[in-house]
């Protein structure tokens, strides 16, 4: 099965690197990087096809899945497969910055240390998975990141796009019981993911505790067993979650190449 190397960049752009904003909420060392920071750091592909921003404004992060809405310091990776790499860890290339990015260069010497920071809490060590506020900070990450990337696989993914054409509209809630959650409105092909509970959720998928949702979110458990253990209940418009669930599988797909 080939990926698309256009896919997995728009994933790393839109549905990881944002997750900065919510990083820096939690972590005091990248507070304390960027407490002097006030200017919009944008990362893209040539011609800005797909593109992420980081806001920094006195020690907070406001992220956007696209353009910087203003001026920025504009990192350009020569292409996709180049921006995979480096995400990777696989090249030290380094992105080409714009002139407004050269007077930059001491907090963009900087952004790696930040980038990593990401890393640490997607593929968190056993100490940080032994304290329980941590745990349920990277729990509430991978689905923040999940989430996200489910539309950018629905949306752009050329195998996905016919599937998520065909899903019934409709909201689908996924959560942990007691912990955190996220919500994805589908229709007519088009996703519109969410931080937290929906208002009105037609279906949801609930994990009973976090150490059932870090099972399933690692694919370390299969979600009929899941369903079957009672780790997992589903309700509602069961062909909504049925129908997210390959496209589910298809972003796993990419993030462990």
């Amino acid at each position: 099965m080939v990926l698309s190397e256009s896919v997995l960049a728009a994933i790393y752009l839109k549905a990881v690197v944002p997750l900065l904003e919510d990083i820096a909420e939690i972590d005091e060392e990248v507070r304390d990087i960027i407490k002097d920071w006030n200017f919009n750091l944008q990362f893209q592909l040539p011609g800005g096809l797909h593109a992420s921003s980081l806001l920094f404004k006195e020690g907070t992060v406001e992220a956007w899945r696209a353009r910087s809405p203003g001026p920025a310091a504009v990192l350009t990776f020569s292409n996709a497969a180049t921006l995979n790499a480096v995400f990777q860890g696989k090249s030290d290339k380094s992105p080409r910055p714009n002139l407004y990015g050269l007077f930059r260069l001491k907090e963009l010497l900087k952004v790696d240390s930040l980038l990593k920071k990401i890393e640490y809490y997607l593929e968190p060590d056993e100490d940080l998975l032994s304290d329980p506020e941590a745990f349920s900070n990277c729990v509430r990450l991978t689905l923040y990141a999940m989430v996200y990337g489910v539309k950018v696989i629905g949306e752009e993914d050329p195998d996905m796009i016919p599937l998520a054409r065909n899903l019934p509209r409709g909201i689908v809630e996924i959560r942990v019981k007691d912990g955190p959650a996220v919500h994805l409105e589908v229709e007519n092909g088009l996703f519109n993911p969410g931080k937290g509970r929906a208002v009105e959720p037609c279906a949801y998928l609930e994990f009973e505790d976090l150490q059932s949702a870090w099972i399933m979110l690692q694919g370390e458990m299969d979600q009929f067993a899941a369903i079957g253990s009672k780790k997992v209940k589903i309700r509602g418009l069961i062909p909504l979650i049925d129908g997210i669930n390959p496209i589910l599988d298809r972003l796993s797909l990419y993030l462990s190449g």
